[in-house]
Order: structure tokens, then sequence, then C-alpha cells
């Protein structure tokens, strides 16, 4: 089970021009068997973790963050995540950075000048894996990792669990310069090869690219080409641009669909929806 808790990339966008697909800097939950993994910690961490109370109460149960990488839309809900408040809970946070680095940016946004409750304060758990080897496992879980395009390290993580995969891409460029499209090659393809599923960076328009090139997002029509290139089933477009509306959304989407041969089908990534596999 996948679900959609942010799907908006750089800031939280607020308002009615932005309802339908939701305006939550990035955070999405997979449910393995009894591992629930969590994929970026953006604003829609909230929200999860508010459903989480709802759903389990005072529970302990482990919580697996998996972050792509450390800018401040993709880290930003987790001091206002519910179940690190609770004891017994346990939350383990994977990234690519030193393990002090990790910890220091995650942690560093409670700071007193920041936000008014401190580390301390925090009753569960709460540890920092450095990924160093791929794949890896959580549970009866194996994930592989690679790095991304993007300024800063990005990793792109590849799920697989009971025969199925769902790759998680975002915040990656994917483009026709020659190094950009060796290193994609090698890695963003061996990533999503036969994926079921794909969560990828769809920021752009193939126009808006052409002004946006070395900004560490990519294209919907580049990531459809290499999508088909490598026989992904579903490619969920995400990290929507806060500039653009519901309704700017909905064009782009539609102007691309043509490019989508069967059997592969192209989504628009939307909070609180829910993918069964």
């Amino acid at each position: 089970m996948i679900r959609f808790w942010g799907t908006r990339g750089s800031i939280p966008t607020p308002g009615v021009y932005y309802l339908k697909y939701g305006g939550n800097t990035p955070c999405v939950e997979m449910r393995c068997g009894e591992s629930i993994l969590i994929f970026d910690a953006g604003s829609g961490l909230r929200e999860l973790g508010a459903s989480l109370i709802h759903e389990f109460g005072g529970s302990p149960r482990d919580y697996h963050i998996l972050i792509s990488h450390t800018h401040w839309d993709h880290i930003q809900g987790f001091p206002f995540f519910h179940m690190a408040y609770l004891p017994g809970n346990r939350v383990r946070f994977y990234g690519g950075n030193s393990v002090s680095t990790l910890e220091k940016l995650i942690f560093g946004q409670m700071d007193r000048e920041y936000f008014p409750v401190t580390v301390d304060e925090l009753a569960s758990d709460v540890t920092f894996h450095t990924l160093s080897e791929s794949p890896f496992n959580i549970g009866d879980v194996t994930i592989h990792f690679t790095h991304l395009i993007h300024p800063a390290l990005s990793l792109g993580f590849r799920v697989e669990y009971r025969g199925k995969t769902v790759v998680y891409a975002t915040d990656s460029e994917i483009s026709d310069d020659p190094e950009i499209e060796r290193i994609n090659e090698r890695n963003v393809g061996a990533l999503i090869r036969g994926a079921d599923v794909l969560i990828a960076d769809c920021q752009y328009t193939e126009e808006e690219y052409r002004h946006k090139v070395g900004w560490g997002h990519s294209s919907i029509n580049k990531v459809i080409e290499i999508a088909s290139r490598y026989g992904v089933k579903n490619v969920f477009a995400f990290h929507h641009d806060p500039l653009c509306t519901d309704e700017q959304l909905d064009l782009m989407l539609d102007r691309v669909r043509p490019l989508v041969k069967a059997p592969m089908r192209l989504h628009g990534a939307r909070e609180k929806t829910t993918v069964y596999l």
C-alpha cells in the first residue's frame, strides 16, 4: 500500500488553487506487511502522524523514515510528527549523509531559535543510520538506493517486497546533457527497471525546463521517455511546482498523455490518494 501525504516541491502551498493535488511538501507512506516506511519528512508528515495516532493510539511502533536529501522541504515536517512524542515508539532515519550531519540537520530545526519544542522533549527513541551499502533490508523488505542528479546529495530508493517493486526518485534531473545522461542511464535506469510504480520528479513542462537547466529537477517529458525505455508500469508525477495550480497540472498531464504507450500509465500524485499493489 502506498499513500501520498505531501506531493508539492519547495514550499507548502495552501489555497483553493491547490486542493486537488495538495499543497504539502514531500511525504509518502508505504506499508509492507508490518513495516511502515516513510519517504521524506516534508510538511505532509504532520497529517500522516495524525492518521497514525488515530490508527494506533499509543501502541508502540517502529517508523522507518528514508530521507532522499535534507533540503528543507523534505525534512520540515519532523518537528510536527506526533509519533516522535510518544514513549515506546522507535523512529529510524536513513539517509546518505554522515550520521552526525543527518542528525544535526534533522534536529537542528528544533533549536529554540527556530522552534518552541526542543529535541529533549521527544519521548520516542530516534536513531540515525547512514546508508553505505545497497541493497539493505528493513525486516523482509529489500531496498536499493542510488545517487541522483541534484544540487547536494540526493538518493533514489527502490523497494522490493513480495514480488512488487516501487521506486521513489524525486529531486532528480534527467536531461539530454551527455554527462548527465550517462549517469542517469547507469543509476536511474538500474533503479527503475521493470518497476510497478515509479514516483518521480516531474516538476516542469518541457518548455519550463529549458529555463531551469541545472536546478536539479526534471521535465515530465524526459521522465516518460526514460520510464518507457525501462519498462515502468505506472508513473506518478510528483514534486509539483509550487507555482503550478491544479488547473495547470491537469493541462500538463493531458498534454503529455499521447507520449505514454501501453502498458505504462501516467498519474498525477495527489495527497490522500492510496495505491494498492
